[in-house]
């Protein structure tokens, strides 16, 4: 029953969170402009064919994103700029990269990759020790660099292949595999969430306030905002080949 508690807490963590460090076309990879405006709609779409099988409904569900966005998150973000100093700003964000280096170590591990595990492990223990708590990120200026992997991944490296194309609410782009694996996310980190700080008020501001607000402050992209007639596949396309390149490196 505890763990059952800690579900929606974790749920909101990874749904955000990950889904705001992680989608290829926030900080990683600018969206392309108007890379197929010179292009026929038809010759466009064949150029970004990815297997879709639900498309009508992925649409809604990135327009329901869209809307989300326009009317609640980035009014809400701006007003964090607006109100938080950029050097808090940067602390708040260092603070919850680092504790997603739990997720990182342990599917780096589940990869068999110990030279990413060690990395992994040793910017938590400098972040958590000489950078405050992970405030301040001290392992990027040394050397250490940030490993992000999730179990998604992970099914990819032993050779699971990406399923059909989904748009998931507040997620964004994602397929069958990853959507998986985010659910084995999940469950790992609402494991780790002691029982006895669900019910204080600190924890509560920070799960259900600041962390939302800061995953989404961390990603560049806004919606219908591309340069492109065709913003939605464009977006799928780029998203399926950075997963694709996220699993290969």
């Amino acid at each position: 029953m505890a763990q059952t508690r800690k579900l929606p807490v974790a749920v909101l963590c990874l749904m955000l969170a990950a889904c705001q460090t992680r989608m290829p076309y926030g900080d990683d990879v600018a969206p392309v402009r108007n890379y197929i405006a010179i292009a026929t709609p038809e010759a466009g779409q064949r150029q970004f064919i990815v297997h879709d099988p639900v498309e009508g409904f992925n649409k809604q569900v990135y327009k329901f994103n869209a809307r989300l966005d326009d009317y609640v998150l980035i009014p809400i973000v701006n007003g964090y700029k607006y109100i938080v100093p950029e050097v808090i700003r940067g602390g708040v964000s260092n603070f919850f990269l680092n504790v997603g280096e739990v997720t990182n170590f342990t599917n780096a591990a589940l990869q068999a990759s110990p030279k990413k595990a060690s990395k992994t492990l040793g910017r938590f223990v400098v972040n958590t020790t000489a950078g405050l708590l992970g405030t301040v990120d001290v392992a990027t200026k040394i050397g250490l660099a940030r490993q992000p992997e999730d179990f998604g991944q992970t099914l990819g490296k032993w050779g699971y292949g990406p399923g059909p194309y989904l748009v998931l609410p507040l997620v964004g782009p994602s397929n069958v595999r990853d959507a998986a694996g985010r659910i084995v996310d999940l469950v790992a980190l609402s494991a780790l969430i002691p029982n006895n700080i669900e019910g204080e008020t600190g924890y509560k501001v920070v799960t259900y306030g600041v962390l939302p607000v800061d995953a989404r402050y961390r990603n560049n992209f806004r919606y219908f905002n591309s340069g492109s007639p065709f913003e939605y596949e464009l977006v799928r396309f780029i998203n399926t080949q950075a997963r694709k390149a996220e699993i290969e490196k």
